[in-house]
């Protein structure tokens, strides 16, 4: 075993730890595939070329669920249960909520509490609660990570960007306040 990583031993980046602390720390209970991506939007236009949707997700949760792996390891981190689907439900310790509170430059009264268990009855709240803040955020995929995939994948992040910049109908924008109509004057 010469040369195995000690400190690290699923071999995950400080920013992918960090990423992982981040994102657990806002929304307590989270996937892999969930953190992934709402840290890293770019990678699931990657491993395109893999043959089933599960290879794909496995693939491009790699990292995410190494650094998981890592931060738990360390202590900061608990699995907690699985989804209905079968997915790992991830949370952090009350270290891990401290060092995510470092991490997110917040004081730790404003973390909030541990989830009371995560995972147990498949977390069906929780993760929906997740699917919606990831739909309400549409985190964008940065163009310049995906240089080097195939031809098919940079067109699908282009055209999830161009998706997530159009504008939101007038209605929908700020300060566009709906006046009330007056009658004419005679």
């Amino acid at each position: 075993m010469a040369g195995k990583r000690k400190a690290n031993e699923s071999g995950s980046s400080n920013e992918l730890r960090a990423d992982v602390l981040r994102v657990l720390g806002v929304l307590k209970v989270a996937t892999a595939d969930q953190i992934q991506r709402l840290a890293s939007p770019h990678l699931t236009y990657r491993h395109t070329a893999k043959k089933t949707p599960a290879k794909q997700k496995e693939a491009r949760t790699a990292s995410h669920r190494a650094a998981v792996n890592d931060l738990r390891r360390h202590g900061l981190a608990l699995d907690g249960g699985r989804t209905r689907g079968g997915e790992e439900v991830r949370l952090l310790t009350k270290d891990g909520l401290a060092a995510a509170a470092i991490d997110l430059d917040r004081e730790m009264e404003e973390m909030g509490g541990m989830p009371k268990s995560g995972g147990r009855s498949g977390a069906a709240h929780p993760m929906t609660v997740n699917e919606a803040v990831l739909a309400l955020i549409r985190p964008k995929p940065d163009l310049d990570l995906v240089v080097g995939e195939p031809a098919e994948a940079v067109a699908a992040a282009r055209a999830a960007r161009r998706r997530r910049t159009r504008r939101p109908p007038r209605r929908m924008r700020p300060n566009s306040v709906s006046r009330p109509r007056t009658a004419p004057s005679s």
